[in-house]
């Protein structure tokens, strides 16, 4: 997993890592191959993004520049990015106990993209400062910023799609400039989206939300039944958004044995180290969580763990349930450097 630290404009912060890669032998001709329905979806998206998030496109041109790679096609792979095909299988949760408020995330990928994880810390001149998890360069998948305000993202199949913003460039979007669960939900309703996602929300507060999402319904989920948390798997839970959701099977990448082993594990949580809960059930020792059969070649390729009321924050690079939960303190260091 790439731990970049990157801060200044946005131009900079792209041609500074895009300048790594390429030094460390990255290209993209082998691995950029859109036809023309991808080529016309990638413009039409970038069109869109110049009036929302006009920032993200410099940080894009920087990067393309950095890796000596055509800007136009560039930005075009990045906005098909989990648009056409891609299956993703993460479980994402956030609760409160005590005083705690935890935020936790699985991300499971196919175990051919484990070589392009990464941990960033962003200090962007005109933006907030997050930490932010990928495998994707610029988009993010899950992350945590100066504010409390942690984002993740789990995936819902959808045979309809329109131009606009992929899961991706939503999550890095909302790091960026939310402070909280309100402001991120009024950011995402105003922006257009292309693919179909949960967006799962939390803040130091002890507010938390899932914003079940496509390019043609948003809904928001919140707590029930006097619950203190709130789960997300690879399926539309609310009712609304049943008829948009295109699964294969109904426990597609075991998206309901995750959802419900999560449900009970939260619900029976004892008076422990609230950190310790999640790890427990990321790893799989509270039922199936990331204990994928090796012929799928899928796994979970990383976990990230997010106590918001004093942002200490553990990360696992690999599959939870074989690699150890370390600490990374570089928002915390970031905060006080100001």
């Amino acid at each position: 997993m790439y731990h970049p630290r990157l801060q200044g404009n946005h131009f900079d912060m792209g041609y500074k890592y895009g300048s790594l890669l390429y030094s460390k032998g990255v290209r993209f001709d082998p691995v950029i191959q859109l036809n023309d329905d991808q080529i016309k979806f990638g413009s039409e998206s970038l069109s869109i993004c110049k009036n929302y998030y006009p920032e993200i496109l410099e940080e894009i041109k920087g990067m393309a520049e950095g890796v000596h790679y055509p800007f136009e096609s560039f930005a075009a792979f990045l906005f098909n990015l989990g648009v056409f095909g891609e299956a993703y299988g993460c479980t994402c949760f956030c609760f409160k106990h005590g005083n705690d408020i935890v935020f936790a995330r699985n991300h499971d990928m196919f175990s051919q993209f484990k070589k392009t994880t990464e941990s960033c810390l962003y200090r962007p001149n005109n933006g907030y400062t997050f930490i932010g998890q990928g495998d994707a360069l610029i988009g993010k998948e899950d992350g945590v910023n100066e504010h409390g305000l942690a984002v993740g993202m789990t995936f819902v199949a959808s045979k309809q799609i329109k131009p606009g913003f992929n899961f991706l460039f939503i999550v890095r979007y909302l790091l960026e400039k939310a402070r909280n669960v309100e402001e991120a939900i009024s950011l995402l309703r105003s922006l257009p989206i292309s693919t179909a996602q949960n967006i799962i929300l939390a803040d130091k507060s002890g507010e938390m939300a899932v914003v079940e999402c496509c390019s043609q319904r948003i809904v928001v989920r919140r707590p029930e039944n006097e619950d203190n948390f709130l789960i997300a798997t690879n399926q539309f839970m609310d009712p609304s958004m049943s008829e948009l959701d295109h699964r294969p099977e109904s426990d597609w990448y075991s998206t309901q044995t995750r959802y419900h082993n999560v449900y009970q594990s939260l619900l029976k949580a004892e008076n422990r180290d609230t950190l310790q809960i999640a790890q427990d059930i990321l790893s799989g020792k509270c039922g199936f969580m990331c204990q994928y059969k090796k012929e799928l070649r899928f796994d979970s390729l990383w976990s990230f763990i997010v106590r918001l009321n004093d942002l200490k924050i553990l990360r696992a690079e690999g599959n939870p349930g074989k690699t150890k939960f370390e600490e990374d303190t570089r928002l915390n260091w970031a905060i006080q450097k100001g």
